[in-house]
């Protein structure tokens, strides 16, 4: 049996650099009398760091401290299994990822894990978009195993993406095509920082031999009378207490309000505040969220259908009785498994007669376009919807024959004479 040395890790503080940061230290037992010990690249404030746990106390922060222990544990073993002898100088090579004589046989996820983690640290990504990466990383390391720096090209990168098509056909999900531009993007976005760091490496996308495919943007949401249908199933095709109904309430309120799928999962009653004229909707922060992030309110008007869908979601409560009356602390919808709200929102629009290949997130973009329709401008709408910018919501908002007509409907067509002034009328 193979025995890893137990490293401890702790701050320098004799280190402290300009910002306050002081950088993370892994320390092994004594080897020839001496305590190994190199910094790990990662710098921490002294306030994020539990030194009586040895860890960070934010969630973020601790997973990359994990994520790097891993790495350094698993190159120590391999070293082990492989009879190389545990030395201060084969511990340096391990914790600060030493380059290999021959850059080119340098792995390739060495650097992508780097390129990530700099960009965890500096706070340029979010928990999400990690999450992304990592997904790519898991699909790169089932097409190939290992991939050094020398060998990346246009062969390597072409067969990665014809393998994702392949994957995505063989478990039923098809040529996912943004799902395919992520992970392309993610390896291309790693190419170039890896060439940015003077590292010699193949670049397929500046001789145009690669291309990360242009996902098509999803511009689908629901018309008036769409919607309308989709509500017609509540009770009927859909039972209170059926998935289809949980599904469908969920997806019905975020129409009404313009939630997003990872809030509408973790929202409880309590979470909800209902005056008069405006919902209050608090935002359980997410681990890993940044400071920004914690503590989000959304205010938005509460429409009768809004208020219609609360009603609804009440009745699926464990109590079943008014939504001004259930536990705070019971979640307001109840979907056992995140993976079958798509295809149950597909089966519940061929139901309702839709032909439109929906998913959770075209409800945010229903929000978006009637609300938009019905006379709000692009910047209330962002706050509506949370987002930084207005260009954001704007991307949110469609249009349609059918929009302009019920529009017109409402009487909110041009009125020419007040864009031309009153020296436009015919004398």
């Amino acid at each position: 049996m193979i025995k890893l040395p137990k490293p401890t890790l702790y701050l320098r503080i004799d280190k402290r650099k300009k910002d306050g940061r002081m950088p993370l230290y892994i320390r092994f037992p004594r080897i020839d009398g001496e305590e190994p010990k190199f910094p790990t690249g990662i710098d921490l404030l002294p306030e994020e760091w539990d030194d009586t746990a040895k860890c960070p106390y934010d969630e973020a922060l601790k997973l990359i401290v994990e994520k790097e222990l891993t790495r350094i544990r698993t190159r120590i073993y391999n070293a082990l299994v492989n009879g190389e002898e545990l030395t201060k100088l084969l511990l340096r090579e391990i914790v600060v990822n030493k380059k290999s004589e021959n850059p080119g046989n340098a792995s390739f996820y060495g650097y992508f894990d780097k390129y990530v983690l700099e960009r965890m640290q500096a706070g340029r990504i979010s928990r999400a978009t990690e999450k992304g990466y990592d997904t790519t990383r898991r699909a790169l390391k089932e097409f190939k195993k290992e991939i050094r720096i020398k060998d990346i090209d246009a062969k390597l990168i072409n067969g990665f993406e014809r393998f994702l098509i392949k994957r995505g056909r063989e478990n039923g999900r098809g040529d996912v095509l943004g799902s395919r531009a992520n992970r392309l993007k993610h390896v291309r976005t790693v190419v170039l920082d890896i060439e940015r760091r003077g590292v010699p490496i193949k670049n397929p996308y500046r001789t145009r031999e690669c291309v990360v495919p242009e996902a098509a943007v999803n511009d689908t949401f629901l018309e008036y009378d769409e919607l309308s249908r989709m509500c017609r199933l509540l009770g009927i095709e859909a039972e209170i207490g059926s998935t289809e109904f949980r599904v469908l309430v969920m997806y019905l309120f975020s129409c009404a309000v313009g939630i997003r799928l990872s809030d509408a999962l973790r929202i409880k009653w309590g979470n909800l505040d209902v005056s008069e004229e405006t919902i209050i909707v608090d935002l359980i922060p997410k681990k890993g969220d940044r400071p920004e992030k914690r503590n989000r309110e959304i205010h938005v008007p509460l429409s009768s259908f809004g208020e219609t869908i609360i009603e609804w979601a009440a009745l699926d409560d464990d109590d079943r009785i008014p939504y001004n009356r259930v536990e705070h602390e019971n979640l307001m919808f109840r979907v056992s498994s995140e993976a079958t709200i798509n295809p149950t929102l597909k089966k519940l629009a061929k139901m309702a007669g839709v032909e439109k290949n929906i998913t959770f997130h075209s409800a945010r973009r229903t929000f978006a376009t009637l609300t938009a329709a019905a006379g709000a401008d692009a910047y209330t709408i962002k706050n509506y919807l949370g987002h930084k910018s207005v260009a954001m919501a704007e991307r949110y908002m469609k249009w349609s024959k059918q929009l302009a007509l019920e529009s017109a409907k409402t009487g909110r067509e041009i009125d020419i004479t007040k864009i031309l002034g009153k020296n436009s009328k015919k004398k």
